[in-house]
């Protein structure tokens, strides 16, 4: 039995090509359209009707772009609709500038190709524009945006080009202000050589530091040694330093006396900054080798205790002041009291002042290597002479670290009584 081919009875029947096409037409969100090989509108999609504000697509028809664009736009749109017919060539995803009759822009995203009939004759264009204009406004605010941050990165560079040179003769000034040629003492310790020599190891964290030294020769056998550490690092503290610095010229006839010494640079600092809204606190450890009187002289604000290395012994302890108290960081109080403690200073000792960078020091794990280790770190190598020995703890405390480098400025001096 053969099977019928006719629909169930209550089928609709099957629409005509036609309608599809209407339907596309009427409901597509985008501008599709037909054109003639002059250019006038032979079909229209309702979204282009309503694209160009007419209210019904029938109204474009035999109507060209010149009825409703600029003549700029018309005119570019003709030549594009030409060449397409004459090479059979399509245009894809042309970005199309729009200029209105009013003088409004807008945007298409514009796909067009050749209008064929059945024997491949060309016989018109048929286009499909998709509204470009809000993608279009977005790409062109990102591209302003693009434009000033590159503007605003190179004036960046620039600005911080000045500045990193700036720094670099700033840290070159520093380093100079450093000594360069340690005071001489001689005829008091073993034919040949100063009673008293001296080295240091001066490491910055930024460009230019807060750390600090000096030496002083204030007679034939006496050496004045200040070390002093300013809060953090960087221009601010560099700039309290420079200060101390100058600081320094005014008060040379009271640093034959250690405590006096400290309590006038603290008036002088107060008096200078008192006016400064943010605060600063300096930490500073002054003292005073005598060859005669083989003892150092000492006073002490806020900064951590010198280590005595005994070469006699091979024995490393810190110089506790007397009193077990110091005085406070500098900065802080109007009338402070430092007071003068004293050490012995026998034939071979060496005496190592430094600031807290190179103990406040931590492992990846987040634990600080601390004052202990580093007294352990010097007895190791007590027997090395003072820039051997630097260069050795140094390399200990980092590799405690696993770092390159400092978090915090580090200064190291050393003094050291020649051997009988």
């Amino acid at each position: 039995m053969l099977m019928s081919s006719a629909l169930p009875p209550d089928s609709d029947p099957p629409a005509h090509p036609e309608e599809f096409f209407d339907f596309l037409l009427e409901k597509t969100p985008d501008q599709v359209y037909f054109k003639d090989r002059h250019g006038r509108f032979l079909r229209a999609s309702r979204a282009v009707a309503e694209y160009l504000h007419v209210a019904d697509p029938e109204e474009v028809i035999g109507k060209t772009d010149f009825d409703f664009w600029s003549p700029e736009t018309a005119r570019e749109a003709a030549a594009d609709e030409q060449r397409i017919m004459e090479t059979k060539e399509p245009l894809v995803g042309k970005v199309e500038r729009l200029v209105h009759p009013d003088g409004r822009v807008t945007w298409d995203y514009t796909t067009k190709m050749p209008l064929l009939d059945s024997s491949g004759r060309v016989i018109g264009i048929c286009g499909i524009n998709k509204d470009f204009t809000a993608m279009k406004e977005m790409q062109d605010a990102l591209a302003e945006e693009r434009n000033r941050l590159e503007a605003t990165t190179a004036e960046l560079e620039a600005k911080n080009a000045v500045l990193q040179a700036d720094l670099q003769l700033a840290r070159e000034v520093q380093e100079a202000l450093l000594p360069r040629d340690y005071p001489t003492f001689p005829g008091f310790g073993v034919s040949g050589q100063n009673a008293l020599s001296f080295a240091h190891c001066y490491q910055p964290a930024a460009a230019v530091g807060g750390d600090f030294f000096d030496i002083f020769p204030l007679s034939e056998t006496r050496a004045g040694i200040l070390v002093c550490d300013v809060m953090g690092h960087g221009l601010r503290a560099a700039l309290i330093t420079a200060i101390i610095r100058t600081l320094l010229e005014e008060l040379r006839p009271m640093m034959h006396q250690a405590g006096r010494f400290l309590e006038a640079l603290n008036l002088r600092l107060r008096a200078v900054l008192e006016r400064v809204e943010e605060p600063f606190v300096a930490t500073a450890f002054y003292m005073i080798a005598d060859t005669a009187a083989k003892e150092v002289s000492y006073a002490n604000a806020g900064h951590p205790s010198p280590f005595r290395i005994c070469r006699k012994t091979g024995t490393v302890e810190p110089m506790i002041t007397e009193r077990k108290q110091s005085g406070p960081a500098l900065g802080i109080f109007d009338s402070a009291s430092f007071p003068t403690s004293r050490a012995p200073f026998d034939n071979g000792d060496c005496i190592v002042l430094f600031t807290d960078g190179i103990f406040e020091v931590y492992s990846p794990e987040g634990k600080e290597f601390g004052k202990e280790a580093l007294v352990s770190t010097f007895h190791r190598y007590a027997s090395l002479p003072a820039n051997q020995l630097f260069a050795a703890v140094l390399k200990e405390v980092l590799a405690f670290s696993s770092r390159s480098d400092f978090d915090d400025d580090v200064c190291l001096v050393a003094v050291e009584r020649a051997p009988e």
